[in-house]
């Protein structure tokens, strides 16, 4: 593996210009959160912040919050990561297994806390308290032992007990089957994986597929897994915490609010999780993530923009790509052959298997630059007839976490929590019988090559 832990990955960024270090004292209620998200917007770099009052443990934020980042973990170029990304994900590497593991140098299985330990950020004004927000939870499927994993959202509530946000799969089904048999779910809680592991535990996958063979195959090398201390589920070797405990069954408690994703403050009633062990690595990095944020748009938009052009080119060959700017938002360019083509990929995207996340679809053209906004802005301010060329679809599947839908209800050919909203689509493509009025102007193709390589650019 190009990167097999987190500090392996920092001195590489660190070496390319890419990690801000941040030396003065922070504490981790408000002020790490604000210096993770200072950094952002005035530099776009990792941070790794190595005083947090209180710890002795370096706190790093904004780690995956670009492409090229991304592209670095992959060892690839940034031009070259969706090809790498569609091409190493179908080739799935099963995990290994081994019996000792640096995540397991330090055991703590008495008078365990949670904050003591680990130096859990408040990120915004009105959270309720510290929140866990970038570690992922692992566990089995009670019936079939199938394993799972993925990252939600984790208050600290106390010493030893946390309210988890279990609403999507597939521990939103391995805990209704555990509930179901009046069991409690055995949980590992991992913080501070490898890039490319951390990069894996979000994505969407079908059941039954396991995201350690999809990590594998995104690194080319099997992930080392080691079993819990405490519990029956398997976590990376290498990762800097573990938390191992269980989810209570049918307790339910005020979970909230966090500054959640797409920038709003939400509340939830969510399970209860109890931890029993904490093991680390001596000298532990703690990875937070900022939600709203560069770094939670990389490793949820990035791979759906991906998937979702080779989804939807599977039913309209003429599109060519999509890029999502912003939860709930998704552009899609399509070289089409006929006009009805753009409603066939709004259609698609609007289905309920389609993506509860696609609220505003717009189809654009080839000679628009999908990722420009201005370009964008150009198509819709004078390609689109609003009389013909907006659509809206009433009672349509939403985003849970926002907080203009309604109606929470479980959806089952989707697996997870939704709510109900209307949705808009919008042909922002130049009518086939009127192409020629809608031709772009250029300056001619030859003489741009030429100019380009008299100025250096």
């Amino acid at each position: 593996m190009r990167f097999p832990d987190l500090r392996s990955f920092l001195a590489e960024l660190e070496a390319a210009g890419e990690l801000v270090r941040v030396s003065q004292e922070l504490s981790a209620r408000h002020e790490a959160a604000t210096a993770i998200k200072m950094v952002e917007k005035k530099q776009g770099k990792a941070v790794l912040m190595d005083n947090i009052k209180g710890y002795d443990v370096p706190v790093v934020g904004n780690l995956m919050g670009s492409a090229k980042r991304l592209a670095i973990a992959l060892g690839v170029d940034e031009k070259d990561l969706p090809a790498t990304y569609l091409e190493r994900r179908n080739k799935p590497v099963k995990p290994k297994m081994v019996t000792e593991a640096p995540v397991q140098e330090v055991v703590i299985d008495s008078e365990v806390d949670i904050s003591k330990t680990m130096p859990v950020l408040t990120h915004h004004q009105r959270d309720a308290s510290p929140y866990i927000t970038c570690a992922f939870v692992v566990a089995k499927d009670p019936e079939t032992g199938i394993r799972g994993l993925g990252i939600h959202r984790i208050q600290v509530k106390g010493k030893d007990t946390l309210g988890i946000f279990l609403a999507s799969p597939p521990m939103s089904s391995f805990l209704a089957k555990a509930e179901e048999r009046d069991e409690p779910l055995e949980i590992a809680i991992v913080s501070g994986a490898d890039p490319i592991m951390f990069f894996a535990s979000p994505l969407s996958v079908s059941p039954g597929v396991d995201k350690y063979d999809i990590a594998g195959g995104l690194a080319e090398s099997p992930i080392e897994l080691v079993r819990g201390k405490s519990v029956d589920v398997e976590v990376p070797t290498h990762a800097q915490f573990v938390l191992e405990g269980f989810v209570i069954p049918r307790r339910r408690e005020r979970e909230g609010p966090l500054g959640e994703s797409t920038g709003y403050y939400l509340t939830y009633d969510n399970p209860i999780a109890k931890i029993k062990v904490i093991t680390h690595r001596k000298n532990p990095v703690y990875h937070a993530l900022m939600p709203f944020g560069a770094e939670s748009k990389t490793l949820l938009l990035t791979p759906m923009q991906i998937d979702a052009a080779v989804w939807l080119k599977s039913m309209v060959p003429s599109v060519c790509q999509a890029h999502c700017p912003a939860f709930g938002v998704i552009y899609v360019q399509i070289e089409k052959q006929k006009d009805e083509e753009v409603k066939a990929v709004i259609d698609a995207l609007f289905s309920r298997t389609g993506t509860p996340y696609a609220k505003f679809v717009v189809v654009i053209d080839t000679d628009v630059d999908v990722s420009d906004p201005e370009d964008i802005a150009w198509a819709l301010g004078s390609r689109v007839r609003p009389e013909k060329d907006i659509m809206i679809e009433s009672d349509m599947p939403g985003f849970i976490i926002d907080p203009s839908t309604t109606d929470s209800e479980e959806m089952v050919e989707l697996g997870r929590r939704i709510t109900r909203t209307a949705k808009i689509g919008i042909d922002a493509t130049k009518p086939l019988a009127e192409r020629n009025k809608y031709e772009k102007i250029d300056v001619p193709p030859l003489v741009k090559l030429r100019v380009a390589k008299m100025i250096g650019m």
